[in-house]
């Protein structure tokens, strides 16, 4: 009887053990606006506290910090990242001319200003990493970042902010969004769902 129960138990603890890698990376809330995924040695943090302004755009900027912890170097580009609407169409980032053409130069730069201006709180997962500036997947052509860095290495303890834009074809759609990130090497891919609280 002892040996079925241990049977028994180590079957559980096996299927409790597959439950959770099908679960994928760990992701909370981190902020009233802000998401934060954890996997494989990298910390995603998803911010849409830029996007509740603009549901009525083409275009939605999102606020991103990305680090690594690992050994080797997470490489990554505009192809890393997409977005999954809540009607699950699938977007990529589009072409800076493109967004320049459906969005406008200035709202990009109202963006970028509004960006540096608010509270850093992200920075705060990254306190014993180094700071790599100027990672810019869309440059701001009335101010900083005035030209594109777009093809990003972090080595270990790094990391860097910036901006995302996506195609918003639902305008301010209610339910599930999901940034997904796959580092070009394939060592990460991590999904982060969130709702983006709309501005009225």
């Amino acid at each position: 009887m002892k040996i079925k129960h241990a049977i028994v138990a180590f079957t559980v603890l096996a299927l409790a053990a597959v439950v959770l890698l099908a679960k994928g990376p760990s992701v909370k809330k981190m902020s009233s606006y802000g998401y934060i995924g954890r996997s494989n040695g990298a910390t995603l943090i998803v911010d849409m506290d830029l996007a509740r302004f603009r549901g009525d755009k083409k275009y939605i900027p999102i606020g991103i910090w990305l680090g690594y912890n690992e050994s080797g170097v997470l490489k990554l580009n505009r192809g890393s990242f997409t977005l999954t609407d809540p009607a699950g169409k699938v977007h990529r980032l589009p072409s800076p001319k493109e967004l320049t053409k459906g969005y406008g130069p200035t709202m990009i730069s109202a963006d970028y200003t509004y960006y540096s201006q608010i509270y850093d709180y992200g920075s705060m997962a990254f306190l014993s990493y180094h700071y790599i500036p100027g990672v810019a997947f869309f440059a701001n052509t009335s101010g900083s970042p005035g030209i594109l860095y777009d093809h990003v290495e972090l080595p270990m303890r790094t990391f860097f902010r910036s901006i995302v834009y996506f195609k918003n074809p639902a305008g301010k759609a209610d339910g599930t969004y999901t940034l997904t990130f796959k580092d070009s090497k394939g060592k990460v891919n991590m999904s982060i769902p969130f709702k983006i609280t709309w501005s009225k």
